[in-house]
């Protein structure tokens, strides 16, 4: 049995990182910020063109507004830069480019950074494959309240990865996960009581589970 890892943090997540959100602002009033040297503006304006939420989706112009944005002191947009560098989105694939903005991000208090990176030392992408630096950063973010990171710790434990295997370890973490609001971790920890592994087996406490995770939009827990 293998535990799995949430998938990356999406803008569709660090849109709300500052408390606000791109589909609250309209267009215009966003690039009048961003010109006037609003640099959340502009992080908002870059949301909405790399996602396509009420202009035509234009991921250069996303890539613009980020940079300019990340220059202007804005981590969430640095985030955001060190993804599309990492997918090649919008401007040409950089892994290592994005490995130094998740770690600018990660350094400079902001979690999703950390998870970001924990993720690509865990997959070995771009970097020395490192699973102790991995379920470092990972730890990193979730003591300070990313559930995703939790999640993703929790199956380090679950898998023995970077880490000695502690089942019990992992289902409190997928447990915390879970009850964060994270569906992954809900899922992981459905396994856990459908087999019994650090947890008695309760099959309908599985069940459960598996359902608050697909109705939560996680489509395995769905199966």
């Amino acid at each position: 049995m293998e535990f799995t890892l949430e998938t990356r943090i999406r803008t569709v997540l660090t849109v709300f990182l500052l408390g606000m959100s791109a589909c609250q602002e309209n267009e215009v009033s966003d690039q009048g910020a961003c010109d006037s040297g609003d640099m959340v503006g502009c992080y908002n304006l870059g949301v909405m063109y790399q996602s396509g939420q009420g202009v035509p989706q234009d991921l250069e112009r996303a890539v613009s507004l980020f940079q300019q944005s990340c220059d202007g002191g804005v981590r969430a947009s640095c985030n955001n830069l060190g993804f599309m560098y990492e997918l090649g989105a919008g401007v040409p694939q950089d892994i290592e480019r994005a490995r130094a903005l998740y770690q600018q991000v990660c350094d400079g208090g902001a979690i999703e950074g950390c998870n970001n990176l924990g993720f690509m030392y865990q997959n070995g992408t771009g970097v020395p494959q490192d699973f102790e630096h991995a379920v470092s950063l990972y730890q990193q973010a979730c003591g300070r309240g990313d559930m995703q990171s939790c999640n993703n710790l929790g199956a380090m434990y679950g898998n023995g990865a970077g880490v000695t295997q502690n089942f019990e370890r992992a289902a409190n973490l997928h447990q915390q996960a879970c009850d964060g609001g994270n569906m992954r971790g809900c899922y992981n920890l459905g396994v856990m009581y459908q087999n019994g592994t650090g947890v008695p087996q309760d099959i309908d406490r599985a069940l459960r589970l598996y359902r608050r995770a697909c109705d939560g939009g996680d489509t395995s827990a769905c199966n």
